[in-house]
């Protein structure tokens, strides 16, 4: 089915809810949904090229355990995603990750027996710019990956006796409270929380 011509917006979501289940259906043949729940549009992309999207929530048998999911179209790439329990609003940081992951052929980086990189300093480091009394234990790396050569590093701990991820080495600095997420999926969505907080004069990109 051929994309709408005008990107996603109040006046054309169910040509959009259209093109969605098509491309559902081209990519599930046997186990596409029937149906799509009212959808949400995020106007505006940080992402340079991209634009309005549709983030529409469906229900699918493909899906194992929890049988939630979003499909996102408009301006993008269209994309689903298992739905994670994340809000709509975290369902767009998501995508734009992926999004941002994929344009930049960012890929996993295996560290090298000479990695000097001290993981547990790491944390601890960046949690004492929150908190200095913070407890810090539990350290390890859960995943890493290659900027154009920077490290980004994926490190799952327990802070204040709370499990969680915590973005560093050269990665924007950050935390990612949802340790019940694989840590690809953690940091993807932490890029796309950094790709929508960056300076934005126009205050576009506010709300999406």
């Amino acid at each position: 089915m051929k994309q709408p011509e005008e990107p996603p917006n109040p006046g054309n979501l169910d040509e959009w809810r259209d093109f969605a289940l098509a491309y559902l259906r081209a990519q599930w043949p046997n186990d596409a949904p029937a149906v799509l729940e009212a959808p949400t549009v995020f106007s505006h992309s940080p992402l340079e090229g991209e634009g309005a999207v549709a983030i529409f929530p469906f229900a699918s048998p493909r899906a194992a355990g929890d049988s939630r999911m979003v499909v996102v179209v408009g301006e993008t790439q269209p994309n689903y995603y298992p739905s994670y329990g994340l809000t709509i609003d975290d369902a767009f940081s998501l995508h734009l990750g992926t999004r941002f992951m994929l344009v930049m052929g960012i890929g996993q980086h295996e560290a090298a027996a000479a990695d000097d990189y001290d993981a547990e300093d790491d944390a601890r480091r960046i949690v004492s710019r929150v908190s200095n009394a913070a407890p810090v234990d539990a350290v390890r790396i859960a995943a890493q990956f290659n900027v154009e050569g920077q490290i980004h590093s994926v490190l799952a701990a327990r802070v204040a006796g709370r499990e969680v991820y915590i973005l560093g080495r050269d990665a924007p600095m950050g935390f990612v409270e949802r340790a019940d997420l694989p840590a690809p999926v953690a940091y993807r969505l932490h890029l796309g929380r950094v790709l929508r907080a960056e300076p934005d004069p126009d205050g576009i990109n506010a709300n999406g």
